[in-house]
């Protein structure tokens, strides 16, 4: 068979033949762990062109050795939409000990988008008790499921007072993707008592809801004990 050079969804550019993902498939079974490496590696490079390969990759996410599993859930993540059919798999893989290996399932999950909405509640969970990294991409993959998956806004809110700045801002960035079916909440939220919610919430108010709900929800904000809070509802106001 003769390589013939193709572009993968990524705009990739890569030699491609017929045979190559079986290959690999075969070579994933390989007890040599540096060619099943290799062999998640190209199936890496082949981005969505793997497709045929995700139940063995499946597979690998339950490897012996960590590499394996945590490139096994990348490959997974480039084959995009189409890797459906490993969503059980990648779901066990965010219960993990190893904190790569759980990032890179979140991460393939939210290639899934709303395909992936039975997957909302383990990643809940993993927003709302796992490591900082995890929670980032987890919050990620919660906003690409997006509307289908409500029951996350309250842990993507509580979100919004996390410690770290980029937490915030992909939980910001989630619940825009979430849509009106935030909004209930995020009035709810203005009575939080973490001030970074509520500072957070009127923003995203001011982003989803009509003008005369952000009018009415920012001006007891104006009155807040926060400085924060105060500027947050000012913003709101100004559009």
């Amino acid at each position: 068979m003769i390589a013939t050079k193709v572009t993968n969804v990524r705009g990739t550019s890569i030699q491609y033949d017929e045979t190559l993902v079986q290959q690999c498939i075969q070579q994933l079974r390989h007890k040599d762990v540096t060619i099943r490496l290799k062999a998640v590696a190209q199936l890496i490079a082949l981005g969505n062109l793997a497709e045929a390969a995700c139940s063995a990759l499946a597979e690998t996410l339950k490897d012996a050795e960590p590499a394996v599993r945590k490139l096994s859930a990348m490959a997974l993540a480039e084959i995009g939409p189409a890797s459906r059919k490993a969503l059980p798999a990648l779901v066990r893989a965010l219960q993990d000990p190893v904190e790569e290996v759980r990032r890179m399932a979140a991460m393939a999950l939210g290639e899934l988008g709303p395909d992936a909405r039975t997957a909302a509640q383990p990643l809940i969970q993993a927003l709302l008790q796992d490591t900082p990294a995890v929670q980032r991409w987890a919050a990620a993959a919660l906003g690409q499921i997006g509307p289908t998956a409500p029951a996350a806004i309250p842990a993507l809110i509580a979100s919004l007072a996390h410690a770290d700045s980029r937490n915030r801002a992909v939980a910001t960035a989630a619940l825009v993707k979430m849509g009106q079916r935030a909004v209930p909440r995020l009035l709810d939220a203005l009575q939080d008592s973490e001030p970074a919610v509520r500072a957070g919430a009127i923003r995203l108010l001011a982003r989803l809801a009509p003008i005369s709900e952000v009018v009415t929800a920012a001006q007891p904000l104006l009155l807040d004990r926060e400085p924060a809070v105060r500027d947050a509802a000012r913003q709101a106001l100004l559009g």
